[in-house]
C-alpha cells in the first residue's frame, strides 16, 4: 500500500528554476524577432527612398484637380488605367479619354506616350479628362452637311463649343441644335428642325453629348461657306 511518504516531489526551488528559464528564453526570443522586423522595417523604408517618384495632375470629368504621387518607373499607360477606375464614374468610363491641354488646345496621347514612364515627365505635370463629340457642320438646305471631331471637357458650355468651330473657319453665325443618328448617316434638313436647340449655359455633360449616336448640328451662315467646308472633303 503506497502511502504520502512514498510520494517524491518536487522542489519547490526547481519548478521556480526551470520557470524563470523558460521566461528568459521566451524574452530572448521576442527581443530577436523585434530586432528582425525593425531591420525588415528599415530596409524597406530605404527602399522606398532610393525609389524616385514625381507629383502628377489630373483634371478629372468635373473639373476637379488631383494630385497623385507616382513611382518613377511605372508606365503612363497604368497610371491612367487607374486614375479612371479610381476617379471617372463607371457610367462615364466609355466616353472619357486621358490627355494634355495647352493654349486652351486638348491634345490626346499617342501610343509612345502611353508606353512610356512617368519619369518622361516633369514634376506636377498636368493630364486632363476629355471626351470628343461629332459635329456636322452645315447650311441643313442645299449644301451637304459635313463631319469633324471635337476634343472637348464635359464642363465646356455650348459657347466653347462655338469657339471651337470657329477655329475651323470664321463664320457670321451658328446656331446648334442635338439628336440622335444612326451609325454610318448625316443629318438632313428635317433632323435639323426636329433637333434639339441647344443654349449658350448648356454643357456636354448636361445633355449628354458624348453618348453614342448623339451628334451636334451647327448650323453656319457666311457668304461662300463653303469655301471654308471644303477642309473636310
Amino acid at each position: 500500500m503506497t502511502t504520502d511518504r512514498n510520494i517524491s516531489t518536487i522542489p519547490s526551488s526547481f519548478v521556480y528554476e526551470d520557470l524563470l528559464s523558460q521566461v528568459k528564453t521566451i524574452q530572448v526570443y521576442i527581443v530577436k524577432t523585434k530586432n528582425v522586423l525593425d531591420n525588415r522595417s528599415k530596409n524597406e523604408r530605404r527602399k522606398r527612398h532610393q525609389l524616385k517618384s514625381r507629383s502628377l495632375i489630373f483634371i478629372d470629368p468635373y473639373g476637379n484637380k488631383i494630385v497623385d504621387k507616382i513611382m518613377d518607373h511605372e508606365m503612363i499607360n497604368d497610371v491612367i488605367k487607374k486614375f479612371k477606375k479610381t476617379y471617372v464614374p463607371k457610367y462615364l468610363q466609355k466616353w472619357i479619354k486621358i490627355g494634355t491641354k495647352k493654349d486652351n488646345i486638348i491634345s490626346s496621347l499617342n501610343n509612345c506616350q502611353l508606353r512610356s514612364t512617368v519619369s518622361h515627365y516633369a514634376n506636377n505635370y498636368q493630364f486632363i479628362a476629355y471626351s470628343e463629340v461629332i459635329v456636322w457642320l452645315g447650311c441643313y438646305k442645299n449644301l451637304p452637311s459635313h463631319r469633324c471631331i471635337l476634343r472637348v471637357l464635359l464642363t465646356g458650355n455650348m459657347e466653347k463649343i462655338k469657339m471651337q468651330i470657329n477655329q475651323i473657319g470664321k463664320f457670321t453665325s451658328i446656331e446648334l441644335k442635338s439628336c440622335t443618328l444612326k451609325p454610318e448617316t448625316k443629318p438632313n434638313e428635317k433632323d435639323w428642325i426636329e433637333g434639339t436647340i441647344l443654349e449658350t449655359e448648356d454643357t456636354i455633360m448636361s445633355r449628354q453629348l458624348y453618348e453614342d449616336n448623339c451628334v451636334i448640328m451647327a448650323k453656319i451662315t457666311q457668304k461662300q461657306v463653303y469655301d471654308h467646308l471644303l477642309f473636310f472633303l
